[in-house]
């Protein structure tokens, strides 16, 4: 009961924290107004962030049900790959991404020497691609964590009592999938809201700024601090 008020004084520390430079910008602004574009940011901020997490979040049940139900030379170190994109800075993932997907990257060339129409990274598809490409090992390592805290001995008696794949799944796997998936999809999509320099340099038109870009451009170039605050709020 003592440190009952202990939690509370965090959770105002961390407010503070979070919404204290937004409210310094609010003291000096002199108008608070968002414009259309503003607006259009923070749908496609929801919209590429609610992507990045479904895809990556599918994607990963097939994956992981994968590394937990079979064992194959290297198996290891493809897990212990996973955490690569937690340690890989955000640049030099991107300047991959650009190696592969740009305008004059491997894929594109493969695709000229084809004569087929080349492909573009920039706008929505390329700022979710490289999102899962950061996340999609998160959400793995997530139900993979799952699927080895279920017991052996359930599917050994799945397997006794003669139950298809799809009972097994129904009954054994799914409970967990139903606990685990809400949880790796908001982490991956709070991850994927704060995307900032995947943002800038594969989104930034018209089309795909998310509220991270419009705060930097109310900030970097028009210097208004009250659409500033306003878009910190949001």
């Amino acid at each position: 009961m003592a440190n009952r008020p202990l939690p509370l004084i965090l959770s105002g520390l961390i407010a503070t924290l979070v919404l204290g430079t937004a409210l310094v910008l609010a003291l000096r602004a002199d108008s608070f107004t968002l414009r259309p574009a503003d607006w259009a940011a923070l749908t496609f901020t929801l919209k590429q962030a609610a992507l990045s997490a479904l895809v990556s979040t599918l994607v990963a049940i097939p994956l992981a049900r994968a590394l937990t139900r079979r064992r194959f030379p290297g198996r290891g170190a493809m897990i212990a790959l996973m955490g690569a994109p937690f340690l890989l800075p955000t640049v030099v993932a991107v300047v991959g991404m650009l190696a592969v997907y740009g305008r004059n990257g491997i894929v594109n060339q493969v695709l000229a020497a084809l004569h087929l129409p080349p492909v573009s990274i920039f706008g929505v598809q390329g700022v979710v691609l490289t999102n899962v490409f950061f996340n999609l090992p998160l959400a793995t390592r997530i139900l993979l964590n799952g699927w080895s805290a279920i017991p052996a001995e359930r599917f050994r008696l799945a397997e006794t009592l003669g139950l298809p794949p799809s009972a097994t799944f129904r009954h054994i796997e799914l409970p967990m999938l139903r606990d685990l998936l809400p949880g790796a999809f908001v982490v991956v999509f709070l991850l994927c809201m704060s995307s900032f320099v995947i943002s800038l340099t594969f989104g930034g038109g018209p089309r795909a700024t998310t509220l991270e870009l419009a705060l930097y451009q109310a900030l970097r170039f028009d210097f208004d601090l009250g659409r500033a605050a306003l878009l910190a709020g949001l």
